[in-house]
């Protein structure tokens, strides 16, 4: 897999660098080049003229943390670089980003702001529920396609975020069109040429240190531009011995290519290595009591939470090359070619309380040593995607027709080794299966998978009137998923699989221009979810027929945008089918997964921004959901009551103030409301003072101070219960030993950027 991987890399480092070559050796004279918009977005950004309606950014528009287009054709939020810069931590992460968004719930590390890896929810689809996109280009795990937000991307290198609460149109691509898309964007290239050295310093020993340097249009080069974004993290972390690194390296070329065309090659390196326990899933309240909230990992080599023996490497890279033509009579193209990894390597401890001392070991021979050793293991998660997203669009009397296909293949190699963390040696602890022999008891699993998959679509944007435009559109989605497992997770015997899922997706929708500021759209479509991986990783395998689960969507909103005022709201109906669980009787070692009944989804969802003419801005945002079983009516897992976000905005001149408060409301730990856990919310205060032209040959010095979670709450964020098991008696109920993730006290970051 690893030759595979690198021979793929190879290939599209090549086009890459041959591509960017060709371009800087173009010549071109025109800056007019068509842009066709990103890959995967369904509406145009205001400020553009689409089919007769141009509409100009307003006052509000500019200083709104989220707000949706007039053009819309589904509930968006569209959070952009000035939110990002000047209300957010600047080792923020794109989960933290998007949380600010309506039916979105908070992504808190309990580490600190941007310091672990967090999880986001929409509506109550959880992570890998719903797509998260970067320029247009989908991506995720390879065994089901959940994310970590750490990983890829960090906030210097997001332009903007588009949280979409639905499937969009069907030009809409990704693995889960279920639940919405999380659409991250580049940050766009600079006309000038400027150096923009950033460093950032705070609570926990937190450290920010980079630089980004724009070429601005280099005539001489065929009005090409480039950008290079260098940063590293470095930080102690809010828990104990929790310490976190990062490194990242960005480049994004763009290159007029004659007078109608436009390449971009963007290259993404992203290093994470952190302390921390890969199962680590909190305190009870006893340990919290006695040790501290904030208590992970010891400095203690007897103790199985010894930082040492938890360790994670991470390293990511996203690669793509991106060519946009206006062919003449009508046609243009929109073609990108991409390439994505990720590795991950981590040593842990087994420990199931992370608090216990040494441990047993399992020799060979199958002797059981003395409880003086100290259980662990090594695991590797690797995965290498190479794909093509290519659209085509006709311009015509009656509208625009869009058709395109995007393809990809992913290859995955997965495996843990068992280890005895004190001598180096092999941990014979699993437990012997059928088909296995003894001699790899030290293998939970050893697996490699891969999928093949093809969506191709149509869809026409028909100029009902000259207000009116309605667009329906078929996606088909073809997903062929292997794997081909020497020990496969949790069967633990030798697999080897291919199972095929298909849909065909209608889509329809619908936006109508009442007038310059108020527009009002309607949304039919249906989505898909793949089964990920752990639908097949039993010995009963081939006895789970389980199809896609599906979800049909009916959503309807309406938008204003004026000068002092942007709001939008909507209503929203979603009928998810198909629902896996475990075939009830089938065995917990190797269960059979069926599709059982489904989920009604429905909500009404709302953003508002108010600019008064001071400099001072209101904005608020907020949600009503509801997410319940069709077979007991009750409320499942992970669906927030409600949301709502509060904020006071303050622009003019020099000076850029944000108070942001988000709050989440009661859910259900567990499915038919079981486990309640309480509301949590944080608050952020942000204030910044630019100066200009300062000396020194700098163009302007922002100088700015965040304090996060000002209101220093310690809410619980996340529990793992231990009585789980559906239809027991005890379902539901709190246990002494159930453990907790709390939010981290206030913290405060200051940072200092300049612009040469």
């Amino acid at each position: 897999m690893k030759k595979q991987c690198r021979k793929r890399a190879q290939i599209f480092l090549s086009v890459a660098v041959a591509s960017a070559l060709a371009a800087m050796s173009a010549t071109s004279y025109s800056a007019d080049t068509t842009d066709l918009g990103t890959v995967g977005t369904s509406a145009a950004g205001d400020g553009q003229a689409t089919a007769g309606r141009t509409v100009t950014e307003s006052r509000a528009a500019a200083v709104a943390p989220t707000q949706s287009s007039l053009q819309v054709t589904q509930p968006q939020s569209v959070i952009g670089r000035s939110f990002i810069e000047d209300s957010k931590s600047p080792v923020s992460d794109f989960s933290a980003i998007a949380a600010i968004a309506p039916s979105v719930t908070l992504g808190i590390s309990p580490n600190g702001p941007g310091l672990g890896e967090t999880k986001n929810g929409i509506r109550g689809f959880k992570d890998g529920e719903f797509n998260v996109t970067f320029d247009g280009i989908p991506f995720g795990d390879t065994n089901g396609p959940t994310h970590h937000s750490t990983a890829y991307f960090p906030a210097s290198v997001i332009g903007r975020v588009e949280v979409e609460r639905g499937p969009g149109n069907a030009s809409n691509f990704g693995a889960a069109t279920f639940g919405g898309s999380v659409n991250l964007f580049s940050r766009d290239l600079a006309r000038e040429q400027t150096i923009s050295p950033f460093y950032s310093f705070g609570s926990w020993n937190t450290q920010l240190v980079g630089a980004r340097y724009d070429s601005g249009t280099m005539p001489a080069m065929g009005d090409a531009s480039f950008a290079i974004n260098l940063q590293q993290l470095n930080s102690d972390g809010y828990r104990t011995f929790s310490a976190v690194q990062g490194q990242n390296l960005m480049f994004k070329l763009q290159k007029p290519i004659g007078d109608s065309s436009l390449i971009t090659v963007n290259i993404n390196y992203n290093k994470n290595w952190y302390q921390q326990n890969d199962k680590e899933t909190g305190l009870t309240l006893a340990q919290a009591d006695q040790l501290g909230k904030n208590y992970a990992l010891s400095d203690d080599p007897n103790k199985a939470n010894y930082y040492k023996y938890n360790l994670v490497n991470k390293s990511t890279a996203m690669n793509y090359v991106r060519l946009q033509s206006d062919l003449g009579s009508g046609w243009a193209i929109d073609d990108s070619a991409y390439y994505y990894n990720y590795t991950n390597n981590g040593l842990s401890s087994a420990a199931t309380d992370l608090t216990t001392g040494l441990g047993k070991v399992t020799l060979s021979t199958g002797v059981v040593t003395a409880a003086t050793q100290m259980p662990g293991y090594i695991k590797t998660n690797e995965y290498a995607v190479i794909g093509n997203i290519f659209k085509a669009t006709r311009q015509l009397d009656t509208g625009l027709l869009r058709a395109g296909l995007w393809a990809e293949q992913a290859d995955t190699h997965r495996a843990l080794y068992d280890y005895d963390l004190l001598t180096g040696g092999a941990n014979y602890d699993q437990a012997a299966v059928p088909g296995v022999i003894a001699g790899i008891n030290n293998v939970k699993y050893e697996q490699n998978s891969g999928w093949k998959q093809y969506q191709p679509f149509a869809e026409f944007e028909w100029n009902a009137t000259r207000d009116l435009k309605i667009t329906p559109g078929l996606k088909y989605m073809l997903w062929k998923l292997s794997i081909d497992a020497s020990v496969n997770q949790t069967a633990r015997i030798e697999q080897h699989l291919k199972k095929d899922f298909n849909a065909t997706l209608p889509f329809l929708t619908a936006n109508y221009s009442i007038n310059p500021v108020w527009s009002t759209y309607a949304q039919y479509a249906k989505g898909m979810l793949v089964p990920d991986i752990s639908s097949f990783q039993s010995a009963n395998a081939d006895a789970s027929d389980v199809k896609p689960q599906r979800s049909v969507n009916y959503q309807w909103g309406v938008v204003h945008k004026s000068d002092l005022l942007t709001f939008d709201t909507d209503l929203y109906y979603i009928n998810f089918d198909n629902k896996i669980a475990q075939l009830p009787g089938s065995p917990a070692a190797q269960p059979v997964f069926y599709n059982q009944g489904g989920v009604v989804y429905k909500g009404i969802e709302g953003q508002v921004t108010y600019a008064l003419k001071n400099g001072i801005s209101l904005y608020s945002n907020g949600s009503i959901n509801r997410a319940a079983s069709k077979s007991s009516g009750l409320q499942i897992a992970g669906v927030p009551a409600n949301t709502i976000a509060l904020g006071v905005l303050y622009h003019d001149g020099s000076w850029s103030t944000s108070l942001v408060q988000k709050r989440v409301g009661t859910s259900y730990v567990l499915d038919d409301a079981a486990y309640a856990m309480n509301a949590y919310s944080t608050t952020d205060l942000n204030v910044s003072y630019t100066l200009p032209h300062p000396g020194l040959g700098a163009k302007s010095v922002k100088l700015q101070l965040g304090i996060f979670n000002l209101l220093n709450r310690q809410d619980i964020v996340a529990i793992a219960p231990i009585n789980k098991t559906a239809g027991t008696a005890l379902y539901g109920q709190p246990n002494v030993g159930d453990t907790f993730l709390w939010q981290p006290t206030r913290s405060a970051m200051v940072t200092v950027r300049a612009d040469f």
